[in-house]
């Protein structure tokens, strides 16, 4: 079976102990949970991580640093 790399993006932010929420959509909403108001909406667009802000996280396949530029800009832990 093949890896599902918004998958294991979700999996690694919420170890993170990042709030994520999976939506209809496909996107995935991204918040720290000691900062309500601090939070992104990442999306997928030709296999990279982008903010609802144009901000680009990372690529498909590196997950964890896309975790971890993810966790910086929300003020959280990077693991």
């Amino acid at each position: 079976m093949d890896a599902n790399p918004p998958a294991i993006l979700h999996e690694i932010l919420r170890t993170r102990g990042l709030s994520v929420t999976v939506r209809e959509n496909g996107t995935v909403a991204v918040g720290n949970p000691l900062h309500p108001r601090i939070g992104a909406v990442v999306t997928t667009v030709d296999h990279r991580y982008l903010t609802d802000y144009g901000y680009e996280l990372g690529e498909q396949g590196d997950e964890l640093a896309t975790a971890d530029r993810l966790a910086f800009l929300l003020s959280a832990p990077a693991g």
